[in-house]
């Protein structure tokens, strides 16, 4: 399973990009507001999600790892397939989106196309409660326990874990801080 991707921007196209690493190309899907705030040529590194299907294999890729969270948070919705999912990301930073789902803005999410009005109530129902909530937790510790959360762990157990690690301001030192921690 590839996780992150780091490299360069080779191509653009409507809803995808082509990120060279080592020289192999990846075509990656993204949210076309983080697709319009990139250049061909650029450095960058994307946290990454493997969709397989029978008939395709498909990456989708994300500029932080709560972005990626919050993305496989919404596949666990009855009917949100990836690209909805990518497509409900391009609304606003995590926390806002986040914030609109925790407060039952079914209005403000069905402003996305191809979301309706049942599948924005839908997801409300089935997420409110369920999200880690960024607006508390401030600099590296978001992507921490967006990862955390990736590999596993409950929100609660990746706070507590967080929260036991020492203070430090790099997300990988972070990360291994707080896993050290889960291992006690």
């Amino acid at each position: 399973m590839i996780i992150t991707l780091q490299g360069t921007v080779i191509a653009k196209g409507g809803t995808h990009l082509v990120v060279e690493v080592a020289g192999i190309g990846y075509q990656v899907f993204v949210n076309p507001a983080f697709l319009a705030r990139l250049e061909t040529g650029q450095e960058i590194r994307l946290w990454t999600h493997e969709y397989l299907r029978e008939d395709a294999r498909e990456l989708y890729g994300f500029d932080s790892a709560a972005e990626h969270g919050l993305f496989r948070r919404l596949l666990d919705v009855s009917g949100v397939g990836p690209k909805m999912a990518v497509h409900i990301l391009s609304l606003g930073p995590v926390g806002e989106i986040e914030k609109r789902i925790e407060q039952g803005d079914a209005d403000w999410i069905s402003t996305v196309p191809g979301v309706g009005k049942k599948t924005a109530q839908k997801i409300i129902l089935e997420l409110k409660g369920k999200l880690v909530g960024v607006d508390d937790v401030k600099g590296p510790d978001v992507e921490v326990l967006e990862a955390l959360r990736g590999m596993g762990y409950s929100s609660e157990q990746a706070r507590r874990a967080l929260s036991a690690a020492p203070k430090g301001d790099k997300v990988e030192e972070r990360l291994r801080a707080a896993l050290r921690e889960l291992a006690r």
